[in-house]
């Protein structure tokens, strides 16, 4: 039987008006935040009380700042003790989890508290030291906090606090099970907040089983964070695609560029590269300094275009997207909406573009019209000189290769970074040999079309192919957390999760 959920009736518009202590207002204050957002005035005050909390709220509503709050404020002061953190916030991702640490960390040390990152892909004994020194705040993918309960650098005894973002996309990425051990060794009773974009399935069941009473939240529907954005889709020729997606990338703005697979990010990107662009690509598949090192330049400015696979759809938050490209457009209406979501965040302007093939056309009428949106459709783009290009913004790019900014290192990545995994960059000779296999391809593509899904700019490349192309890499990557089977999970020392003894990749 599910719980009875009410709906709080606090509601407040400036932070000053909240029951935030004066060491977070002066750091509110210092980044220029006076209002906050519609689902902070509704959240903080349950929050701050230490309620139970559920909420269904748009992407880029502002969350991870009224947990943020929240949390930090009845941590002030607080004593942290070796190994025993007070608070756990648990992502989805890796990405995710940097974003959310550097949310908290001045909050944190304002009051007198310390937040600490703790995710796969990263030096686990560093993670482990840190965490034993005593912090106040974990924040961590269910993998890796297992990994460091398991070893005993963790216990959860005295956690106070828990948060669970993106539960919707744990559920997708197979990790509610993790999650439910990791809840199934705090404490009952103890505050646990809960945000999700759907609020059913797998994520009904964990708030069942340890939310008390929680006191229930929704902002605006998850269909309509789309409905401030401007939506058009090109129906692009096959052999016009790379160029088109030139143009639009050479636009002033930062744009970020979706496509389906690994292999495709980085093709795109390193095309792009090539005629002038400055690009660069991020998947699950990238080494962990180079995924950090290709976020940081981006969000500094130092190169105005991201090529990115799903991983980049959840929950990041990057200033000033003005622009999102679906390069290959999505197979679901969840994943158009949260892509979508990263332009015209906190009510600011921004404009998505879908590049469609012949065959995926009535799919994406089909994606768009669950999306609920009315895009602007311009059919038979031939050609980079179509003039609706121009009326997006698209540019002729420069067409002389550049340096590749995968390869440089920016402020705020990792200090020791391994670059030599990242490519060399482009030149003019393989720029040359990419643009005959282009054309090869292209005409290939005329002459005898592809069955089923092949064909996108990001996609695989089924079937046969033309003479003198490069031989890709199948799968595009490694194996995403799969579904290891056995449910040899129990409870450790001091009540930390175990589980069976499995790995499973991408933690």
């Amino acid at each position: 039987m599910p719980k009875a959920r009410r709906r709080s009736a606090h509601r407040s518009e400036r932070f000053e008006d909240m029951a935030l202590p004066d060491e977070v207002l002066g750091v509110l204050a210092g980044q220029g935040l006076e209002r906050a957002f519609e689902i902070q005035s509704a959240i903080l005050p349950d929050a701050l009380s230490g309620r139970d909390v559920l909420a269904r709220a748009e992407t880029g509503s502002g969350k991870t700042l009224a947990f943020t709050l929240a949390m930090t404020s009845r941590f002030r002061g607080r004593k942290v003790h070796r190994r025993r953190p007070l608070g756990v916030v648990l992502v989805p991702t890796r990405e995710l989890a940097v974003q959310v640490v550097d949310t908290i960390h001045p909050f944190a040390r304002a009051v007198g508290t310390s937040a600490q990152l703790v995710a796969g892909g990263m030096n686990i004994e560093k993670q482990a030291d840190a965490v034993a020194r005593g912090v106040g705040i974990v924040v961590a993918t269910p993998g890796r906090l297992i990994d460091l309960a398991e070893r005993g650098a963790l216990q959860l005894d005295l956690v106070e606090s828990t948060v669970i973002d993106e539960a919707d996309h744990m559920a997708d990425l197979g990790f509610l099970p993790d999650v439910r051990d990791i809840l199934a060794a705090i404490p009952m009773g103890t505050q646990k907040m809960l945000f999700s974009a759907t609020l059913d399935g797998q994520v009904e069941q964990i708030v069942d089983s340890f939310l008390v009473d929680p006191v229930s939240h929704e902002t605006t529907p998850v269909t309509a964070a789309v409905a401030t954005m401007d939506h058009h889709v090109l129906a692009v020729a096959p052999a016009a695609k790379r160029e088109v997606t030139a143009q639009l990338a050479a636009r002033a703005g930062r744009t970020l560029m979706f496509t389906r697979t690994q292999l495709g990010a980085e093709r795109v990107a390193q095309e792009l590269v090539e005629v002038g662009v400055g690009a660069a690509a991020l998947h699950g598949n990238k080494q962990q300094g180079l995924r950090t090192n290709v976020l940081a330049g981006f969000r500094q400015g130092a190169f105005p275009v991201l090529v990115a696979t799903d991983v980049a759809a959840r929950g990041l938050h990057i200033d000033d997207i003005t622009m999102v490209v679906h390069v290959d457009p999505s197979d679901a209406v969840k994943e158009y909406v949260h892509r979508s979501g990263r332009t015209a965040r906190a009510g600011a302007a921004g404009s998505v573009v879908t590049l469609a093939l012949p065959h995926q056309l009535s799919a994406t009428r089909r994606i768009l019209a669950g999306a609920e949106v009315e895009p602007d459709w311009v059919e038979d783009v031939s050609s980079a000189e179509h003039p609706a290009l121009a009326a997006l913004g698209g540019r002729t790019p420069a067409g002389a290769p550049i340096e590749d900014p995968a390869s440089v290192k920016y402020k705020g990545a990792p200090r020791k970074l391994d670059l030599s995994r990242g490519g060399r960059g482009a030149d003019a000779r393989k720029a040359e040999e990419r643009r005959a296999n282009e054309e090869r391809r292209a005409s290939w593509e005329q002459e005898a079309p592809r069955q089923g899904r092949g064909g996108g700019r990001g996609g695989g490349r089924g079937g046969s192919r033309p003479s003198g192309g490069k031989p890709g890499r199948s799968g595009g990557g490694k194996p995403g957390r799969g579904g290891s089977s056995g449910t040899g999970r129990g409870r450790g020392r001091s009540g930390a999760p175990t589980r069976a003894p499995r790995r499973r990749g991408g933690r």
